[in-house]
């Protein structure tokens, strides 16, 4: 492919499309294309991830390894879809394996250039940004969608719990010393203005422990990032209940709503006495649509935050699999 036919592409593509022409052109530059043959692998499962690709023509179907050699397929990827930019989000390894269905024609973009384009302080960086954490968003979704399918207990799929039961109330609180939140591991590499612009955004509060924050199926009222203490996302069907991920100091939990308007995936329980940073809905909409710095952490805190829990749901999922 020519630039002018691979930026037409990329202009075409779901996750591109409407971006900067000149913003394109230089993906479009970074990127290398190849072909490969049906029955290839592009990478195995807990590969170190070395890039993304678009797949311009073929299919790809990616699948999870789980325990005593068995593998399930968890998707197929067609013209226009990306694979491997969960794991270059988090700069660890592949989550699953990826092989060719039908001979493909790919576009790939290596690590170093993924991140350069994406750390970009430009308004279609902004932008991409706010389509990953969409993306990613919706493959979180479909994979404790998956995960709730393998419970067992309500029939209906619904979660048991009663959704109109009211969240726990919140006690405020004033902000911790800022020495303390700068020296927590999620924030370690940002700029200390930029990361105060995030942390200063919210109110601060206490929540005692076994509290519901966040109801499954049910709106969020806020975003909360735990600054101490321990959250569970939790699956709840009949008796059984799965812990899909913890929100630990530096995560976060309940934006999944605020970001695609469907209710939250899980449910959040307080594991222990906790202190939570709350951005109602407006301040997550001015940091989720900013462009400043504060906006870059926030989306910056959201997309590591998403990856993370991505990897969380693989190991009850494949447990689950594993047993059936």
């Amino acid at each position: 492919m020519s630039d002018e036919e691979t930026v037409a592409f990329l202009a075409a593509a779901p996750l591109l499309a409407g971006l900067d022409r000149g913003y394109l052109a230089e993906l479009a530059r970074a990127m290398r294309e190849r072909t490969v043959q049906e029955g290839e692998l592009l990478w195995r499962q807990g590969d170190t991830a070395r890039e993304m690709v678009f797949v311009v023509e073929g299919g790809v179907s990616v699948s999870q390894h789980l325990p005593g050699d068995r593998a399930v397929q968890m998707a197929e990827a067609g013209p226009g879809d990306t694979l491997g930019e969960i794991a270059l989000l988090d700069g660890g390894e592949n989550t699953m394996s990826a092989r060719v269905t039908e001979t493909a024609r790919l576009l790939a973009l290596g690590r170093a250039d993924f991140t350069a384009l994406v750390a970009r302080q430009h308004p279609s960086a902004f932008t991409l940004r706010r389509r990953l954490v969409a993306l990613t968003t919706a493959r979180l979704r479909d994979r404790l969608l998956r995960l709730s399918d393998s419970l067992v207990g309500d029939a209906s799929g619904r979660p048991a719990e009663d959704v109109a039961r009211p969240v726990a109330d919140l006690e405020y609180c004033g902000a911790p010393d800022s020495k303390y939140v700068r020296r927590m591991a999620t924030f370690h590499e940002f700029d200390p203005l930029a990361l105060w612009g995030f942390l200063t955004a919210g109110r601060y509060a206490l929540c005692p422990a076994g509290r519901r924050l966040v109801a499954e199926g049910a709106p969020s009222a806020a975003c909360y990032l735990t600054i101490n203490g321990a959250v569970e996302k939790v699956l709840v069907r009949g008796d059984r209940r799965i812990r899909v991920a913890l929100a630990g100091p530096g995560r976060a939990f309940g934006y999944e709503n605020l970001i695609d308007g469907d209710g939250s995936p899980f449910t959040a329980i307080s594991r222990e006495r906790a202190l939570l940073l709350v951005l109602p809905r407006e301040q997550f909409e001015r940091l989720f649509h900013g462009e400043d710095a504060g906006s870059r952490v926030f989306l910056d805190v959201i997309q590591r935050d998403l990856a993370t829990s991505l990897r969380q749901t693989l190991r009850p999922h494949a447990h689950l699999a594993a047993s059936v």
